[in-house]
């Protein structure tokens, strides 16, 4: 058969065909009970898509509140990230500071080395400077009236205890005819304890009825041995 369609007329379905001259019709018919399990089928199915609608409702909201949670989870990850990248800039600022001040206190020990050096330098230049001036020869002028036939001492001087080459250079000056001193070239070691010494000159006479009197100009020079 050369089938074209079903044509529906009523409860009949009527099958036409060009191979016959006259359409065959075939009944189809059913009871209560066929409609009755067909509905049940058609709610079975209703029941399942609608409990398949609720698990794709479900998934959907657990989806989207996933969704959310890691979208909240990511913001709490970049708000992490945000104050690790801060404390991070700080730090490496921290670091920075704490180069600097390194600097500066090896900057400053430097300084403090070279200052300790040159401070124990001049400590020693200074103990050498006192020594050389202890070492360095004390000089005195000055001019003495003598009258009488004993030692008369010049004048007390003050100079450090030790051991000394004096030297002393006397030149008479103004006295009477009884004197006969001449002028005294003398060098001698001498030794000065309590801060002080005495030089001594004694006149020279004719005859002990005679009082000479005279003018001592000395120079007296000490060097430290």
């Amino acid at each position: 058969m050369d089938l074209q369609e079903w044509v529906k007329k009523g409860n009949v379905w009527k099958l036409e065909s060009e191979a016959f001259k006259k359409p065959i019709e075939i009944k189809i018919w059913y009871d209560n009970h066929d409609i009755k399990e067909f509905d049940s089928k058609i709610e079975e199915l209703r029941e399942l898509i609608k409990q398949q609608n609720k698990a794709i409702t479900r998934i959907e909201w657990e989806y989207a509140t996933g969704r959310a949670m890691d979208a909240a989870f990511e913001q709490k990850i970049k708000i992490i990230e945000d104050s690790y990248h801060d404390q991070e800039k700080r730090l490496n600022l921290r670091y920075e500071e704490i180069n600097s001040l390194c600097k500066v206190i090896a900057d400053l020990k430097t300084t403090v080395e070279t200052l300790s050096w040159t401070i124990l330098h001049l400590q020693d230049e200074m103990k050498l400077i006192q020594k050389k001036i202890t070492k360095q020869p004390m000089v005195f002028h000055d001019k003495w009236f003598i009258s009488g036939r004993e030692s008369s001492g010049l004048w007390m001087i003050n100079i450090p205890d030790g051991d000394y080459l004096m030297i002393m250079n006397t030149k008479v000056g103004e006295h009477n005819e009884y004197v006969t001193n001449k002028d005294e070239f003398i060098m001698e070691k001498i030794k000065v304890e309590g801060q002080h010494y005495v030089p001594f000159y004694k006149l020279e006479w004719g005859t002990e009825l005679d009082t000479p009197t005279a003018t001592i100009y000395y120079d007296l020079v000490f060097i430290p041995l």
